[in-house]
Parts: C-alpha cells; structure tokens; sequence
C-alpha cells in the first residue's frame, strides 16, 4: 500500500499560526504574519504546492500572499518572489490555492548564486490584519 502522505506536512510548514510542539519541534508558539520560514523541504520547481489559509472570522476580508526565497550559496536569504495569493472573506473560512513550481523563478540578481531546488524560505503576509485564530500552511501535492 503506498503511502499517501505528502512531503511538507509538519511543524515547519506552518508560515502563520500556532505551532504545537512535536517531535521534531519540541517548542510550542505562534507565528506572525511577515515571518520568515526556513521550509524543511526545498521547493522544487518541478513540482506543484498547496498554499492553505483559514480564519474564523474578521472585521474585512483578509488577502494572504505568499513569497518565497532561495538559499543562496553564502547561506543567507536570496530575494523573495511573489508566489500566489488568496483572499478570504469576512465571514471566514478556509481556503486552499494550487501553486505551480514552474510559475517560480529565482530574482535575476539571486540566479548565479543558487543550487536548485534553490526555493528554502517562505512568508505569508495578511492584510489588513491578522485575525484571531487565522492559520496559514504550505504543503506539496507531491505523494511519496
């Protein structure tokens, strides 16, 4: 029987939200909408991401948009990129958006000093704010 998991589910993925502690991240904590996230799994443009979002409620609608970086070959954070985007309304919900990793590509300043899969770090950003409860994850559609 094949195993239907996917490669990026765990505590590393969660780019906004509150993260339980397990047992390979024994902290538990809450991370900020703009945070930089080290993803434990490089992005491969080859193939394609799930970009998860959620809130219980808000004043407004609330749009996420997701930017990822290269790790350069220096070990410092190459330039962010747009990856995609999704809004949610007032009333809350959830909702789930396919990104392509052929859609990616490294910043022309960044592009000699990357080993692909060069994609390493990711942030969500919320606007206006940040609700209450609001989770924002990155998962691959890859099966192992």
């Amino acid at each position: 029987m094949a195993h239907s998991g996917t490669r990026l589910i765990d505590a590393a993925t969660t780019l906004v939200g509150w993260i339980n502690y397990n047992a390979t991240d024994p902290f538990e904590r809450t991370r900020v909408s703009g945070e930089t996230v080290r993803l434990t799994t490089l992005l491969d443009a080859a193939n394609s991401f799930v970009l998860v979002a959620s809130h219980p409620g808000a004043a407004a609608a609330v749009t996420v948009q997701l930017e990822v970086a290269p790790l350069l070959k220096d070990g410092t954070v190459g330039t962010f990129v747009n990856a995609g985007s999704v809004a949610i309304p007032a009333a809350g919900g959830r909702v789930e958006t396919l990104i392509s990793g052929a859609g990616l590509a490294v910043a022309p300043a960044d592009a000699a000093n990357v080993t692909p899969p060069a994609f390493a770090f990711a942030r969500a950003t919320l606007t206006p704010s940040t609700p209450d409860g609001a989770y924002v994850g990155l998962t691959s559609t890859e099966q192992l």
